[in-house]
C-alpha cells in the first residue's frame, strides 16, 4: 500500500469517526443518572487519551530496541512517539476540560484522572529538557531510552491505575467507561481509538524522519569542519 493511498485511508478513517461520534445517541452518567452534556467531545477525548498512553508504551518499546540493537532509528522512533503522545495528552486535557465544564460547572476541579494526566504531561516535559541538555550524541541515546521507559511507568500508573486504586466517589472519572458502555457506544469509541492510534503513529514515523535526517545533516557538518 502507498504512502499516498494509506494516508488517504485514514484521513476517511478519521472523518467517519467524527461523523459517528456526533450521530450517537445521548449518554447517561450510570452513577447519577444523569445526562451528559457535550457528549460529542467525548469521542475524541477518550480515544486520545488512549492513544496517549499506546504512543508512551511504544515510545518505551523503542527505547529498550535502542538500548539492544543501537540503531539510530530506534532512538527516533522512541522519542517521536513520546512527543506526539505528549501533544495527545495536551488534546486530551483541553478536550476533557471542556467536559468537565459542560458538566459538572468547572474546567479544572483537581480532579485524581486530571492531575495524573497533568503529572504525565509535566514528567515528560522535563524528560525532554534532560534529552536536550546533553552534548554527546550515544550519551544522549543511552538516557533517552532510560527516560522513556521511566515516563512510560509515570503515565500508566498516573493516567491509569492510581484512578482505579481509589475508592468510589473520590473521582468523577468512571473506571471502566470504555468496557462498560453501551454496544453502539463502545463500538464508536474503539473505532475512534483505532483511528487516533494510527493518526500518532503516522504522524511520529514522519517525525522520526524528519529527526533521523537531522543527524544525518549534523553528521555531514562536522566531516566537513
Amino acid at each position: 500500500m502507498s504512502t499516498r493511498f494509506s494516508t488517504y485511508i485514514l484521513g476517511i478513517w478519521v472523518a467517519l469517526g467524527m461523523i459517528l461520534g456526533f450521530a450517537m445517541p445521548p449518554i447517561e452518567d450510570r452513577s447519577s443518572g444523569l445526562r451528559l452534556f457535550a457528549r460529542q467531545i467525548g469521542y475524541f477525548h477518550i480515544p486520545m487519551a488512549v492513544a496517549m498512553i499506546v504512543a508512551f508504551l511504544v515510545s518505551a518499546f523503542y527505547g529498550v530496541q535502542w538500548l539492544r540493537k543501537r540503531n539510530v532509528k530506534d532512538d527516533a522512533l522512541s522519542l517521536a512517539y513520546a512527543e506526539v503522545g505528549t501533544m495527545a495528552g495536551v488534546v486530551a486535557t483541553v478536550t476533557g476540560a471542556v467536559f468537565a465544564r459542560a458538566n459538572w460547572g468547572m474546567y479544572w476541579s483537581w480532579d485524581p484522572q486530571q492531575v495524573g494526566v497533568l503529572v504525565t504531561l509535566i514528567t515528560y516535559a522535563a524528560l525532554f529538557a534532560l534529552r536536550g541538555a546533553v552534548e554527546d550524541e550515544a550519551k544522549r541515546r543511552n538516557l533517552w531510552a532510560v527516560y522513556a521507559i521511566f515516563g512510560c511507568l509515570t503515565a500508566c500508573f498516573a493516567s491509569v491505575v492510581y484512578r482505579r486504586l481509589l475508592p468510589d466517589g473520590q473521582t468523577l472519572h468512571p473506571k471502566n467507561t470504555l468496557f462498560q458502555s453501551d454496544p453502539i457506544i463502545f463500538f464508536a469509541l474503539t473505532f475512534n481509538i483505532a483511528a487516533y492510534v494510527f493518526l500518532l503513529a503516522k504522524v511520529a514515523n514522519l517525525r522520526a524522519r524528519l529527526e533521523m535526517a537531522r543527524d544525518a545533516l549534523q553528521e555531514m557538518s562536522w566531516i566537513k569542519a
